[in-house]
């Protein structure tokens, strides 16, 4: 079977490699689609995390199940939450896979996991519906942020990005306003629009010193600062302002997957809106991760379709 390899920074090759069979208690999955997420992208361009997730954000086709799997069969679909999914199949134990609808269509079932993403993030900030919430970055973390914030029914959500494009689609989604952080002040936009106090909950949506500082520069009084970017550089943070202001500030990196189905499954939402191109696995450099790294104004998510 073909398969995307990791061989160093820049350096992904589709290859020829044996086929899975499924174990004891796991799945062997048909890869519908695999999603490229911020994580992998930060990894191809700076190197593997330890205990990397390359390749997490998969759904697909059940075409055979091990010794002992109960709960799944031939012919289910499913999202998987384990690495090596830029491939034509993948073996998965079953507890880390979720049984979709049969109808859900699977561009849909591609996003269920990085929107498990969001909706664990405001868990462990306790976001309310009455908080007014300021997320730095429009990228597919921000955006589906958004989305899940507006899901949970807050109004005021104010959002920043470097691209138009972002922007534009973060207010079609229900932002009350964005910001071009390039020209605009953030923090004392935030402020003027807050009479002076600042947000309840600020969001770090990229990863960078710059977004950081933003958010704890925007966040009110014994507010929270959740950080969900990925950071590859160290940032250098003044932290007087954090301990002055006595914020509380939270990192998120897990998910809630079973959740996230049930939003997807019952509520009017769209976070399949944020996909804007599916490649073939043998062009995912040029068509997936380069294009992600390069052409930031037109690209937001990219699925990978083996």
């Amino acid at each position: 079977m073909k398969k995307a390899v990791y061989y160093g920074i820049r350096d992904v090759r589709v290859e020829d490699v044996e086929e899975p069979k499924a174990g004891k208690g796991e799945i062997k999955v048909k890869v519908k689609y695999c999603g490229i997420c911020g994580s992998d992208l930060h990894e191809y361009l700076h190197g593997l995390f330890p205990e990397s997730p390359f390749g997490h954000e998969v759904c697909g086709e059940v075409v055979e199940t091990g010794p002992g799997v109960e709960g799944f069969k031939t012919g289910d679909h499913v999202a998987t939450f384990i690495k090596d999914g830029y491939a034509e199949y993948l073996t998965a134990p079953i507890d880390k896979a979720l049984k979709l609808p049969m109808d859900m269509d699977w561009k849909r079932a591609a996003v269920l996991e990085p929107l498990a993403g969001s909706i664990y993030a405001l868990e462990r900030g306790r976001v309310q519906p009455s908080d007014t919430v300021f997320i730095a970055g429009a990228g597919p973390v921000g955006l589906l942020i958004l989305i899940a914030l507006k899901t949970l029914g807050v109004e005021t959500v104010y959002i920043t990005d470097l691209s138009a494009k972002r922007r534009a689609l973060a207010e079609k989604l229900g932002a009350t306003a964005s910001f071009d952080p390039a020209s605009t002040k953030i923090p004392v936009k935030i402020r003027e629009l807050t009479q002076g106090e600042g947000v309840d909950v600020t969001i770090e949506a990229v990863g960078i010193e710059a977004t950081l500082k933003d958010c704890l520069a925007s966040t009110k009084y014994r507010g929270t600062v959740i950080v969900q970017g990925i950071f590859t550089e160290r940032a250098l943070i003044h932290m007087l302002g954090f301990v002055t202001r006595e914020m509380t500030m939270i990192g998120a990196n897990h998910i809630n997957a079973e959740r996230s189905l049930e939003w997807l499954t019952n509520k009017d939402i769209a976070p399949e809106s944020i996909v804007t191109s599916i490649t073939p696995l043998e062009n995912i450099v040029e068509g997936g991760f380069e294009m992600l790294a390069n052409h930031k104004d037109e690209e937001i998510k990219i699925l990978v379709e083996p």
